[in-house]
């Protein structure tokens, strides 16, 4: 058995299953821009992955391993594989990246989808108030 010498192997082989059912959306659901969209999962899949493996006790270390696990951990973990997912452009991508980190730690889910709906919120809001109508001026924000 050959051993994978690329920690993301493990995770590409889950993702190539699971991937024919992403329900990607045709626009970012914070902005709807249609462009350079990208799907994201609040749950770390690599991250999740390695903690199951390790939970059961399955090991994931060769190409065969993984692919003889990944049915049962993809339908161990359905709701975070295709529901804890958001259709982000690249812009908003990064920018929550930007936040939580390359690979947010698995109790920042719920998070980082508060966080995807308060930016979308925030796309609501169309009109900008002077810095007049502000009682702090052009530096309330920072009060």
């Amino acid at each position: 058995m050959a051993v994978n010498t690329n920690k993301r192997v493990a995770i590409k082989h889950v993702r190539d299953r699971a991937k024919s059912a992403y329900e990607k959306q045709s626009t970012c659901y914070i902005c709807s821009t249609t462009e350079e969209l990208e799907l994201h999962h609040t749950t770390s899949l690599t991250l999740l992955l390695n903690k199951w493996s390790a939970e059961t006790g399955n090991s994931i270390d060769t190409d065969e391993e993984v692919l003889a696990i990944r049915d049962e951990f993809i339908a161990a973990h359905h709701s975070e594989i295709y529901e804890k997912v958001y259709t982000l452009c690249n812009k908003h991508h990064q920018a929550l990246h930007k936040i939580f980190g390359k690979a947010p730690a698995l109790s920042t889910s719920d998070k980082q989808s508060r966080w995807i709906d308060i930016q979308k919120a925030k796309q609501g809001t169309t009109t900008v108030k002077p810095a007049s109508a502000t009682p702090f001026g052009l530096f309330a924000k920072f009060y």
